[in-house]
């Protein structure tokens, strides 16, 4: 059975920002901490360590993570992020979650590791209630050789990676605010003031 031990965080903090004015969005602060260290705090737990996937900004991202890794070319996406952490990790699977997520649900990679149970099964995805959520993966080491290939053949989705790989969905509905990605200065504010109801409410 896959434990935590068994698992690497990965966070994804290597794109480009275009909608903060190419500003590194992670290292955004929402209730004074960067997003990376909300996504870090929820995180940890849940693997054995976490490994930061990221393009610049090294030294401040070093802070959040046990190590950092960057794409070995630009431009690939987030399957390239991926790519560089799994050339480099040691456990069995490797959880991908991005670096604006800062509410990720705090069971997610347990929930996630009972699909893997299956040997024929190499990644794991929650669907949220509307729809498949590709960037909060378990996807297991073994899948290196494939994920290397796909991006030298010019592949860039992230979807069709998984559908090209033996995968199962999890029924995370009851999870669904947990993945609210902050992709603008709007959704920091919506998440500011979530984090502040959260905080009333407890």
């Amino acid at each position: 059975m896959i434990g935590a031990d068994d698992i690497t965080g990965l966070i994804l903090c290597g794109g480009a920002g275009s909608r903060f004015g190419s500003r590194d969005k992670p290292l955004e602060d929402l209730g004074g901490s960067p997003l990376v260290a909300h996504v870090r705090q929820r995180l940890l737990p849940q693997v054995r360590r976490i490994v930061i996937s990221c393009n610049r900004n090294h030294e401040a991202y070093r802070r959040w993570g046990d190590a950092t890794v960057s794409d070995e070319r630009l431009g690939q996406g987030p399957l390239a992020g991926i790519l560089a952490c799994l050339n480099v990790i040691d456990t069995a699977c490797v959880f991908v979650c991005p670096g604006d997520a800062p509410f990720l649900p705090a069971m997610l990679v347990e929930r996630l590791t009972g699909a893997l149970s299956r040997e024929d099964v190499d990644i794991a995805i929650p669907y949220d209630g509307t729809q498949r959520q590709h960037l909060f993966m378990l996807l297991r080491r073994r899948l290196t050789p494939a994920l290397r290939d796909y991006l030298a053949a010019g592949g860039r989705s992230v979807h069709a990676f998984v559908d090209s790989a033996q995968h199962l969905v999890v029924d995370c509905a009851d999870e669904a605010g947990g993945f609210v990605n902050v992709n603008s200065p709007a959704d920091l504010l919506a998440a500011d003031a979530l984090r502040r109801r959260t905080q009333r409410s407890r």
